[in-house]
């Protein structure tokens, strides 16, 4: 992979890798695979701060990454905070806690941090790395091409910048990604208005929360400890669409106020409406990005850039962290190029397509707007009541403990049948509140069952799997 260094000249410098995108993912993949010998360049489109809520929590399998790379004690230090799990509650079910030490042979915490300043702290890191140069303001416009291969990258200034690896890290709005033969779909799922809530209390400390009941789910987690022993909390609303009066948002905090607070506990929920009238959440729609092939020859899609989900089971950063690990691991063998890049994409594929099916399958039961998925969220929280293998089970899932379809699909049966014995004793209402009859329960549960196996029965004949 090293670079020739008569192809370095005054106008088109040669790396050896190119990682295009100096945010979460590009930054923690420049410290990954900086060992002095090779020549890292990261270009960064923005000179400063990012403008835009982006993710923050991070799975124990996430945070394994970070401590190997050195990269956790200074997170820690800059105001970072353990996560050991999350607390599922809605109107009709006791609450249910989902504890990652309960999972056999995974670290018991996640993590948390205010995401500016996450990337603050890795850029820093990056920088600091042998043979590693980060260049801000430079937008990578257009990949560049050789023989059928990528050989750089040409910026918006005009400038060419060859390298012998190009890693593409922009994050889910990938521009560079529209350029390769990716097999991708786009889906608007819904809207997210996050919160910033100073000196709060969540009903559990230290844990991560999800509300239910409102239109859409309320996740809820800390992300920095205050002086006085309370916490900063970040609170995201999932809007399924924006307010009638649109994009301007006038009637977004009169929404949030009627609709979705009161299904927030005391005391979080004066705080949080004491900080609605304090500041603009700030909204940003949610996709699900699929592709089915995140390299070519020369090139790759690293982090949210390859594809990415809703954000309810914060999974985000853990996949891009396991896809850094991945590419680490895979460079470091000495393989051809093509062969490193062939083992990335199948390795990745078979970490993120579980979170894609788990993601999709929690999003719709925590919705409920169906029969079929009023009885599979009856049935979940049935399942999670039964016992801690059944709750590590699915953490394991959600956190990328386990990251097998089988799995997933292993899980899905068992939630279903605690669905199905929920419907027939009558205990899961309908959308007018009132029990559901069993046919109508059944049947319901039955089709969305049938049309969850069928979507990972093509996952598991797909090529890439």
């Amino acid at each position: 992979m090293a670079a020739d260094p008569s192809s370095t000249d005054a106008n088109h410098p040669s790396f050896d890798i190119l990682i295009v995108g100096g945010g979460f993912t590009g930054a923690t993949l420049a410290c990954a695979l900086a060992d002095g010998k090779r020549r890292i360049l990261v270009l960064e489109a923005r000179e400063g701060r990012g403008p835009r809520f982006a993710g923050e929590l991070i799975h124990p399998t996430g945070v394994d990454v970070l401590d190997r790379l050195g990269l956790l004690a200074a997170l820690t230090e800059a105001g970072g905070v353990p996560v050991d799990g999350f607390a599922i509650s809605t109107a009709d079910q006791p609450t249910a806690h989902l504890r990652y030490a309960e999972i056999t042979g995974q670290r018991p915490h996640g993590f948390a941090m205010e995401h500016h300043d996450m990337v603050g702290v890795l850029r820093r890191a990056a920088a600091a790395r042998p043979g590693v140069e980060v260049r801000y303001g430079r937008r990578a416009r257009t990949l560049v091409r050789e023989d059928g291969r990528v050989v750089g990258v040409r910026t918006e200034a005009g400038e060419t910048i060859r390298a012998g690896l190009t890693l593409i890290a922009e994050g889910r709005h990938s521009a560079l990604r529209h350029e390769l033969a990716t097999g991708e779909s786009c889906r608007l799922v819904s809207y997210n208005a996050a919160l910033l809530v100073a000196e709060a209390e969540l009903p559990r400390s230290g844990r991560g929360h999800i509300f239910l009941g409102a239109p859409g789910p309320i996740l809820a987690y800390p992300i920095t400890a205050e002086k006085s022993g309370r916490q900063r909390i970040r609170m995201c609303f999932d809007l399924p669409e924006l307010p009638a009066e649109g994009r301007g948002l006038q009637l977004l905090a009169a929404t949030l106020r009627e609709h979705y607070l009161p299904w927030v506990p005391e005391p979080l929920r004066q705080a949080a409406g004491v900080a609605l009238g304090q500041q603009r959440p700030d909204v940003a729609a949610c996709h699900a990005i699929a592709t089915q092939r995140c390299v070519a020859p020369g090139v790759a899609l690293v982090g949210e850039a390859g594809g990415c989900s809703h954000p309810i089971t914060a999974a985000g950063m853990t996949v891009c962290l396991t896809d850094v690990s991945i590419l680490a691991h895979e460079l470091a063998r000495a393989l051809e190029p093509e062969e490193v890049l062939a083992h990335y994409q199948a390795r990745r594929y078979r970490f993120a397509r579980a979170r894609e099916e788990l993601t999709l399958a929690l999003y719709e039961a925590f919705q409920a707007k169906s029969d079929g998925t009023r009885a599979l969220r009856a049935g979940m929280f049935r399942y999670w009541q039964g016992g801690s293998r059944a709750r590590a089970a699915s953490l394991a899932l959600l956190s990328g403990a386990d990251s097998r379809l089988v799995s997933f699909l292993a899980e899905y049966g068992c939630v279903a049948g605690h669905g199905m014995v929920c419907t027939m004793r009558h205990r899961v209402a309908g959308g007018d509140g009132q029990p559901i009859g069993r046919w109508r329960g059944l049947r319901g549960l039955m089709g969305k069952s049938a049309e969850k196996l069928q979507r990972v029965a093509r996952r598991l004949r797909s090529a890439e799997l």
